[in-house]
């Protein structure tokens, strides 16, 4: 099947808000955090294609839900065809690359799949020359995420086990579509918990953008040029209430949320922030169902090689994003590793890093934050004033493209 063939179904939309938002649940962050579902999510995809029997079915679930397999690997050749064809009108880049031990042999079947749905190239190394290795993985990661994102292996993960590595990497650059005045960003309080408040730089805007609101939330969309693409501000009403609000938001009703179109006058301030997360995903993918393809000795990736005893050993994220008044830039890379258990000799055993960072954000096709708190007056004439979103609480973000049922980016800001 060609890249591209089919085009993206409500189905896949809502399977994909949810593994967002699972993420974000299992991060095991309580703080400001940073995730590219979309970066995990093509990583896992590349993961899938190459498994088989229950090991196949525990990831797509995870990732697409009930879609059949032909689906999937559309899908997601449909976002990488998306995301080169350059028509979203922000900078947003993205690159595949499995890296492979010498002499360990792939089934061309798989090289195939990974080159024709995934755009991925593929690189002989050797994993026993640890620091080599990792500088080389790195340094295309440094590359395609425009020096955003370093160190993203760390050499004493590379073991004599160690068979191959499946890296993802994106990078998003956009501009607001109503920039924010650099003259009234002005310090103020953001107030992370009952007993914790800390100084931020405030930025202000009053424009028409994408707003809705219940009794417990308000949502406010950011555009950037060209409106192609947004970052979504999902702020409870209550101040300390933004876990309540992850913990009961669903994937329906996050889509539709992210489809709202129509337009309100609001009052905006918003922090600028900066935050880096660094994870190693295995318990939170655990949780959320792919627990066979970890199991040394059950593990079926007979889609990938001959050989018997491949199993993930670890997968590892780390994100960034800055937002300003001008705008956001954002980039994550994900790294599957696999080991094979049928070797015994551990060269250089080590152990991964569990990230920190607090913001709980969710974006799809680029990458932006903004809060919001409304609250609806009228002026004694009876029109009514702009609406007041004041994100100097804790409050989730997404950065979706508008016509994408990808998460690019998600996050929570918490301090």
């Amino acid at each position: 099947m060609s890249a591209g063939a089919s085009v993206v179904t409500p189905a896949l939309a809502e399977a994909q808000a949810d593994f967002a938002l699972n993420l974000l649940r299992n991060s095991g962050v309580e703080g400001s955090t940073i995730i590219s579902p979309i970066s995990i999510s093509i990583a896992l995809a590349m993961v899938y294609l190459g498994a088989k029997n229950e090991t196949a079915n525990q990831i797509r679930s995870a990732i697409a839900k009930d879609a059949s397999e032909e689906a999937v690997h559309a899908h997601f050749a449909n976002i990488l065809d998306l995301i080169d064809s350059d028509s979203l009108n922000v900078t947003l880049e993205s690159a595949n690359k499995v890296y492979v031990q010498k002499d360990f042999q792939l089934l061309q079947t798989y090289i195939d799949g990974i080159k024709n749905h995934y755009k991925g190239q593929l690189e002989s190394v050797d994993f026993g020359k640890a620091q080599e290795t990792a500088q080389t993985i790195n340094s295309f990661v440094e590359q395609a995420t425009h020096d955003r994102i370093k160190d993203l292996i760390k050499p004493d993960i590379l073991d004599g086990l160690t068979r191959l590595i499946l890296v993802n990497a994106i990078y998003f650059k956009g501009t607001w579509a109503d920039q924010f005045s650099e003259h009234r960003t002005e310090e103020a309080d953001f107030y992370a918990s009952p007993n914790s408040t800390s100084k931020v730089q405030m930025m202000a805007i009053e424009e028409k953008f994408p707003y809705y609101e219940t009794d417990d939330y308000q949502v406010l969309g950011l555009p950037y040029t060209q409106n192609k693409v947004a970052m979504y501000i999902i702020l409870p009403r209550e101040r300390y209430g933004l876990n309540d609000l992850i913990s009961k938001l669903n994937a329906q009703t996050l889509v539709q949320l992210l489809s709202k179109r129509g337009r309100t006058k609001v009052n905006v301030k918003l922090p600028k922030f900066k935050i880096e997360s660094e994870f190693n995903l295995n318990d939170a993918l655990k949780k959320i169902g792919i627990e066979e393809a970890f199991k040394q000795g059950s593990a079926d990736f007979s889609g990938i090689t001959q050989e018997e005893g491949l199993y993930v050993s670890d997968v590892i994220h780390k994100a960034f994003i800055e937002t300003d008044e001008k705008g956001s830039v954002a980039a994550a890379a994900t790294a599957v590793q696999f080991e094979d258990r049928s070797f015994s000799v551990d060269l250089f055993p080590g152990k991964k890093i569990v990230a920190d960072h607090s913001f709980l954000f969710v974006n799809e096709k680029g990458s932006k934050a903004a809060a919001a708190t409304a609250v609806a007056t009228k002026t004694r004439s009876g029109r009514p004033k702009p609406k007041f979103v004041a994100a100097d609480h804790p409050f989730l973000y997404v950065i979706v493209a508008q016509d994408s049922a990808n998460v690019l980016f998600a996050g929570k800001v918490a301090e």
